[in-house]
């Protein structure tokens, strides 16, 4: 039995061709394995606080130090490192917003890292990850269209932040390209005939 979870970026909603995409994966999986929990974490629904002068302390202390304060302004990530505990299967979907990752998928990514949590270093200050053995697959919507040869910054991003600070390696990408053209229509089959 594996627990999926499933997270959200883009603020177009139902429109959302990130959602369609990460949603269609989530079928996939429920084709081909025992799925026990699918939690969904709708970042525009939940929005992932952004750091501020008081709260960016909090994620560079040692947990051990953690104080009733530290314990309010660390609420929600607390709550995202369970959740990233708990899943053996994440589907993550972002929008393409200037070659990056969703502003919301950021602050979610600036929420859940931390040292002494989802990562620590070892005696020769390596930083060694502390969610090994899940899988994520990442759903990418771009208006445009990636022209051959042309860097994919939203995939090199993600698989470094994850197997730097999460011990997360395996992450295979999907995208659906041209959302912006006239006439377009989704064909998530055809993206995930191989899936």
């Amino acid at each position: 039995m594996k627990n999926i979870l499933h997270i959200i970026s883009s603020a177009r909603g139902d429109l959302s061709y990130s959602k369609g995409l990460s949603s269609a994966i989530v079928e996939k999986i429920l084709q081909q394995n025992t799925i026990s929990q699918i939690t969904v974490r709708d970042l525009v629904k939940d929005m992932p606080p952004l750091a501020n002068e008081v709260s960016i302390h909090e994620f560079y202390k040692h947990p051990e130090l953690y104080d009733e304060q530290s314990r309010q302004l660390l609420s929600y990530a607390d709550r995202i490192v369970n959740e990233l505990r708990e899943a053996d299967i994440i589907v993550m979907g972002t929008p393409m917003f200037n070659l990056g990752i969703s502003t919301l998928l950021k602050a979610w990514l600036d929420q859940l890292i931390r040292a002494g949590v989802t990562y620590i270093f070892d005696e020769h200050w390596n930083r060694v990850g502390q969610f090994k053995d899940k899988k994520v697959y990442l759903a990418v919507a771009s208006g445009g269209r990636s022209t051959e040869g042309a860097p994919d910054y939203i995939s090199a991003y993600i698989k470094d932040v994850l197997r730097s600070y999460t011990g997360i390696t395996d992450v295979e990408t999907y995208c659906i390209e041209g959302t912006m053209e006239n006439g377009f229509t989704a064909d998530y089959e055809s993206i995930l005939k191989e899936f």
